[in-house]
């Protein structure tokens, strides 16, 4: 379509300055006069000219009103269509971001893409999780349509905004806003759309997290206490930290990865201990956690019985995982956000 109207463009440039040049040599008036010639001549305003014209100056009257005036209507049709054209593909195009985001369901909401916004999208899509952007800034919406990651333009904090998102139908969602009150505000209307939903809210200042907790956030962030506490951990204990990035997938290589998954009531695995279970022979896997509501079993013991509702953090390699997964899950364990 551009290419089309560049060309037309050109077209009628090329009408004018050959009709200015025409009357320049046939009429021997001003340059300006001459260019005023044509435009009357092309545009049929009817006006007189500005001086009696030769039988040479006649003919090229003639050409522009046959030649040029077909130009002038090739332009405006492009422009038309260029104009319907781009309105109509952004309706379509919005209709159809609107269709995709209705047919999400269990999907993680991101509120804010600022450089934090984009890591922890960035880490949902590697680990092949549906997510919704929610942006106020138009040039970050652009951006984002055109990576084609789902958007919502608008107020995160607003409810129109994050039903448009699907956070009735959503698994969870992460406020990463720039300002604490924002966060809090977005964070309190999500609770109140959506009781069940798992919230993750980034807290800047001091005293923010048992705010935004109040607000209804299961987990509070604090990126500078963490990344203060990972440059700790970097220097005191190093191979920790490799080991802990490698089996969270943070070097993007094939190796160990940890998983959760919480054991529902139809789950094989209910009412067995773990050494019953004895899941490292049978599908190479190792139960490292195990969390029953508040209590956690970090390392838990052998002699374990495994209760429904119980969520597993287990060890292997992705091949391990999911043949674990086929095992046990397809019976009712289920994957937790």
């Amino acid at each position: 379509m551009r290419t089309r109207l560049a060309k037309s463009a050109m077209l009628l440039a090329g009408i004018l300055l050959s009709g200015t040049l025409g009357y320049r040599l046939t009429e021997r008036v001003p340059w300006w006069d001459a260019f005023y010639m044509t435009v009357l001549t092309l545009t049929t305003v009817g006006f007189n000219e500005i001086s009696s014209l030769t039988r040479g100056g006649q003919f090229l009257t003639v050409f522009l009103l046959f030649g040029g005036l077909g130009v002038i209507l090739l332009v405006a049709t492009e422009l038309g269509r260029s104009v319907i054209e781009g309105e109509l593909r952004e309706v379509l195009g919005q209709v159809r971001r609107s269709r995709m985001i209705e047919s999400l369901s269990d999907h993680e909401i991101v509120c804010g893409w600022g450089r934090m916004g984009q890591a922890v999208v960035d880490e949902l899509r590697r680990a092949r999780r549906d997510v919704v952007v929610v942006e106020h800034k138009p040039e970050k919406v652009g951006r984002l349509r055109a990576a084609e990651i789902p958007v919502v333009h608008g107020d995160a904090t607003s409810e129109t905004t994050l039903r448009a998102a699907g956070i009735s139908r959503a698994r969870g969602l992460v406020s990463c806003l720039n300002d604490d009150a924002h966060n809090v505000y977005t964070v309190l209307t999500a609770r109140s759309l959506n009781p069940k939903l798992f919230i993750v809210a980034r807290a800047g200042e001091e005293g923010a997290e048992t705010r935004l907790q109040r607000a209804g956030a299961n987990r509070v962030v604090n990126p500078y206490q963490h990344g203060g506490a990972r440059l700790a951990q970097l220097v005191v204990k190093p191979t920790v930290v490799d080991f802990l990035d490698f089996s969270m997938g943070a070097g993007k290589m094939p190796g160990l990865e940890l998983e959760q998954v919480r054991l529902a009531p139809t789950s094989s695995l209910v009412g067995v201990t773990l050494a019953e279970a004895d899941l490292r022979r049978r599908c190479g896997v190792g139960v490292v956690a195990v969390q029953r509501g508040p209590t956690l079993f970090p390392n838990p013991e052998p002699n374990l019985a495994l209760h429904e509702g119980d969520v597993l953090v287990v060890l292997g390699v992705r091949e391990h995982l999911e043949e674990f997964e086929a095992m046990f899950c397809a019976g009712g364990a289920q994957n937790e956000a």
